[in-house]
This record gives C-alpha cells, sequence and structure tokens, in this order.
C-alpha cells in the first residue's frame, strides 16, 4: 500500500514538473542586468537551464550598445515562450592611469599630459593636476595626477617633477667626414645627428659658406647645435664633395610627365629602338595602363612620382594635402615595382604659379620639405613646348627640344594620351642628342639638380 503511494506522489511530482517546465521551460540567472560601459556582453551566459532544448534553441532579440550609457531591453525566446530582460550600460570605473617621474629643464611648458605613458577610457575623459603646482620651482616635488571622465568616475597617481637649469649644451655624435655627391643640394644637416640631455630635438645650423658643391675637394664648414634653454655648441665639420661621374659629362636627360597612356607604350618602344633612358613622372589617374609602369621599370628606367589626381586645388591646398597626395602615388609605384621613389616633379613645376590660388607661399614650404623628407625634386631647362596644346605640331616640339646651349639637358615632354606629336617627334629629337655627343640617363637623387626659382 505505502508503494503505491510512493508511486502515485512521484507521478504527480513528475507531472506538476511537466506541467511547470511546458508553461516556463526557460530559466535565466537575471531578469536585469547592469553592465559596465566597454566591457563585453554575452546574452547566452545569462541562461541557466533550458527544459526540453539547449541554449543553441534560444533565439535573444534585441541590442545593447556597450559603448553608449542606457538602458536596453533583450528579449530571449524558446519556441513560444519569451522573456525581457533590462540592461543597464553604465561607467562606473575611473580611467586606466600610467604615469612615470619626469625631468624638465626650466623653458618646457609643463602639462599634465606629459607625465602621463598611458591613459584610457569607455567615456571622454580629460586629465590634469589634482591643484595649480608651482612649475617655476627648481627643484623636485610631488604632483598629482588625475585622469577624469565625463560620468565622475576619476583615476590619481602621484609623480614627482624634477625641475633643473639646464647649462649643458648638445653634444655633437664623433663624425669622421660628412658625404655630398657633386651638384646635388642634398640637405647636409640630416647628416649631423646632436643629441642633448633634455632637450629632445635640439636645433642645428650650418654655415655652408665655404663649400662649394659644384667643385669636388675637402672643405671644413661650421655647424651650430643649440638646445631650448639657450646653450649653444659649435663644431667644425669636414665635408668632401664626391666627384658625379654624370656632372662631368654632357647628359640629356628625357623626362615624362602625366602619364600612363597608350603613348607610354610608343615612347618605350622608341628608347628601346635607341637603346636609351629615361624618367616617367607618373600619376595614378588612368588606371588601364599602369603595367607601362613595371615595363617601364623592368627596362631601367627611372619611376619618379609626380601626382596621383594631378588636382591642382587639391594638392595645393596645404602642405599635408600635398604629402597625402604623394604617399598616394609612391604607394602605387611600390605595389607595382616593388621599391618606393625618392625623385618628384611638381605638377606645374617649382615655378608654378596657380599654387598660389589654393595657398599662399606654399611652393616655398614644399621645396624645403620635400628634401627634408628625403626626396630630390627635378624641373627643366629644356621644355619641348607639348604642354602648350594637345596638337602642337610635330616640327615646333623638334625646334624646341633640340639644344646644346647645355651641358646638362632636362627635357620636359608629356606621354599623356592627347600627346601623339611628341611621340612622332621623339626619333628625331634623340637623334639629334645622340650627333651632338650626349649621353642619355635616368634621373637619381644624385643627377645634375634643375630648379627652379619658386614664385609662391
Amino acid at each position: 500500500m505505502k508503494r503505491k503511494l510512493y508511486g502515485i506522489v512521484v507521478a504527480a511530482l513528475y507531472i506538476l514538473f511537466g506541467v511547470y517546465f511546458y508553461h516556463d521551460p526557460m530559466i535565466l540567472k537575471n531578469t536585469s542586468l547592469t553592465v559596465e560601459m566597454g566591457s563585453h556582453l554575452d546574452p547566452y551566459d545569462n541562461i541557466q537551464n533550458i527544459v526540453f532544448g539547449t541554449k543553441k534553441d534560444v533565439d535573444i532579440k534585441g541590442e545593447v550598445d556597450l559603448k553608449k550609457p542606457g538602458d536596453y531591453v533583450i528579449t530571449y525566446v524558446f519556441k513560444d515562450k519569451a522573456k525581457t530582460v533590462n540592461v543597464a550600460v553604465r561607467d562606473t570605473q575611473g580611467p586606466h592611469l600610467e604615469v612615470a617621474d619626469k625631468k624638465f629643464d626650466l623653458n618646457t611648458k609643463i602639462r599634465p599630459e606629459c607625465f602621463v605613458t598611458k591613459v584610457s577610457d569607455a567615456s571622454e575623459f580629460e586629465v590634469s593636476f589634482d591643484k595649480k603646482p608651482d612649475l617655476d620651482r627648481v627643484g623636485e616635488q610631488k604632483l598629482k595626477i588625475v585622469a577624469k571622465d565625463i560620468y565622475g568616475n576619476s583615476t590619481e597617481k602621484d609623480v614627482v617633477l624634477n625641475r633643473i637649469q639646464d647649462k649643458k649644451p648638445p653634444v655633437f655624435p664623433k663624425i669622421d667626414k660628412l658625404k655630398v655627391m657633386q651638384g646635388t643640394s642634398e640637405d647636409i644637416s640630416s647628416q649631423i645627428k646632436v643629441k642633448d640631455d633634455l632637450d629632445p630635438e635640439p636645433k642645428v645650423k650650418i654655415d655652408t659658406s665655404s663649400l662649394d658643391i659644384f667643385t669636388p675637394g675637402l672643405y671644413t664648414i661650421t655647424a651650430k647645435a643649440s638646445d631650448r634653454s639657450g646653450n649653444d655648441k659649435d663644431q667644425s665639420l669636414e665635408v668632401e664633395v664626391v666627384p658625379n661621374p654624370e656632372y662631368s659629362e654632357k647628359v640629356v636627360y628625357l623626362t615624362f610627365d602625366d602619364g600612363l597612356s597608350e603613348n607610354t607604350k610608343e615612347v618605350l618602344d622608341i628608347l628601346k629602338k635607341h637603346k636609351v633612358k629615361a624618367t616617367f613622372f607618373v600619376t595614378g589617374h588612368d588606371e588601364n595602363h599602369r603595367e607601362y609602369i613595371k615595363e617601364a621599370y623592368d627596362q631601367g628606367h627611372a619611376i619618379g612620382l609626380h601626382s596621383y589626381t594631378h588636382d591642382y586645388a587639391k594638392i595645393y591646398s596645404s602642405t599635408d594635402a600635398y604629402f597625402a597626395d604623394l604617399d598616394a602615388v609612391n604607394d602605387m609605384v611600390e605595389e607595382i615595382t616593388g621599391q618606393r621613389s625618392d625623385i618628384l616633379r611638381f605638377p606645374g613645376g617649382s615655378s608654378n604659379r596657380v599654387s598660389a590660388n589654393y595657398s599662399k607661399g606654399i611652393m616655398s614650404q614644399l621645396t624645403d620639405r620635400v628634401i627634408k623628407e628625403g626626396y630630390q625634386y627635378f624641373d627643366w631647362n629644356v621644355s619641348s613646348g607639348d604642354a602648350e596644346g594637345n596638337d602642337v605640331p610635330k616640327d615646333r616640339i623638334i625646334e624646341l627640344s633640340c639644344t646644346d646651349a647645355y651641358d646638362h639637358v632636362n627635357l620636359l615632354f608629356h606621354d599623356s594620351s592627347p600627346k601623339d606629336s611628341t611621340v612622332a617627334a621623339l626619333d628625331t629629337i634623340i637623334q639629334y642628342y645622340k650627333d651632338k655627343g650626349y649621353k642619355f640617363y635616368p634621373l637619381t637623387k644624385d643627377s645634375y639638380i634643375c630648379h627652379h626659382s619658386t614664385v609662391n
């Protein structure tokens, strides 16, 4: 009798549990969640048990933006049952802050950020001193750096500021001899790396009045290194002007701007026939003929940089815009040839006036900066005249291109698609310079420099 009663009770419990879980088969750990902003949330972790199923059988609806504090709702759906969970995204933690003690001279502007080595937070934040310090005081003092986010959460760290009176001048490295190539305009200061105990960027000024860049030999120049505290160090340095083989020869540099196009292929065939080398200052706006860059490179011609867009209004709007365009065309050249280029020609040349319509004085800035960035730019001293239009007669191009007035001719052509007459004239022009005893070289950074005077 007792066994029968026990069996009836167990069966009843199974039925009760079955009915209960039939109506509520999805058990969640929490009906509301609080999540730290910027952290990770997996809604499936909130599922405790699924009767007659698995977590994979649950469909979760709703989105939670962990980058934005607020209240969100997600819904768990299993078969025909649904449960909602409120999710509160909050920023309750202060920024992560790492600092370091610092030593500065009396001329450095001290800001709280100077002591910060790493700081981060899920929200916007500011870094400050906990109270206004006496930053002009010589010696050591303890300061407190505070990183505080927009929700009032903050982190504080102690640092030591050592403010000293700097009396040590910069130090010149041991330099046996500086070398520059004859006829180049290499920035000699780029070869001199002075160091200072407190100033990370000491300045170097060089007096090159005794240096004749056009005559090989040994010269002595004077350099002055200065730090921001006004400490100076003078140093005499030897400079060797190395003979440039091209400088003593009659050389013609055939240069082609604005390509690539179907005319580039014609030009390459003519150069190959005459067994001469040239330089192509390429652009990036014609994707259909980029294979000629690789063909020219493989044949030993120089690949120079002209412009990716050739959009004067864009590239001459600022120095940053110019270098963004220059980087783009150099990236293209590297992708095709496997090598970046260090020679360039400004659209319109360094003497162009149109750039003044977009940024006053930009060419004076760019001609200086490209040298410091490791490039060499080339203008021209002979123009073929093919820039006058798209239908310049072949005979006029030949007339303007052929001259023996210079021992070093940097000859400007264009190999864009409308320049058919340039292609037609090229055979005669090459033969002219051959007959006059000129050699044909592709341009390099060490080639004979032809620079215009900037007017902007």
